[in-house]
């Protein structure tokens, strides 16, 4: 039996389900996302990427619905949120961390999430993003795209 590939997702692939269905990369985005709602892929999300949807759609949404998207978030698309590991820390950041991080060019946002990812490698094998240039060669797991695992009969179907 062959292990699952641990995805962690990147915000970019949640905005785009939710926001932008004529977006040329929706149907493999979707068919991805599905196939992490199935259980092909055992699908996580940090706290922060959560965050920034919810600051990206906030704009758009009541505050009921932003409550209910932050709420029902990780059962609808079937993934778990990953938080800082260390139950004394607050759902902060190390200042030196992050620096350290951006020094790999990172901005802001994203050094939050790839020290996360760092943080996690030995639990994730990959993080899934549409920006994955952003990422590649700088985080200690394989970059994709959802169009390059999200199909079937690809390297990673």
């Amino acid at each position: 039996m062959t292990r699952k590939a641990r995805v962690l997702i990147d915000t970019d692939v949640f905005v785009i389900d939710l926001r932008y269905h004529r977006d040329p990369k929706y149907s493999e985005n979707r068919a991805f996302l599905e196939r992490v709602r199935q259980e092909e892929f055992i699908g996580r999300i940090t706290v922060y990427n959560l965050m920034e949807v919810c600051g990206i759609l906030s704009f758009n949404l009541s505050p009921q619905s932003l409550e209910e998207l932050f709420m029902g978030f990780a059962t609808k698309y079937n993934v778990a949120i990953l938080f800082p590991p260390n139950k004394e820390e607050r759902i902060c950041f190390d200042f030196v961390k992050i620096l350290e991080t951006m020094k790999r060019k990172f901005s802001f946002g994203d050094a939050l999430i790839a020290e996360l990812a760092h943080r996690y490698k030995g639990r994730l094998d990959l993080f899934v993003t549409w920006n994955a240039v952003h990422f590649a060669d700088k985080l200690p797991l394989r970059v994709a795209t959802p169009g390059q695992i999200g199909w079937p009969g690809s390297s990673d179907g």
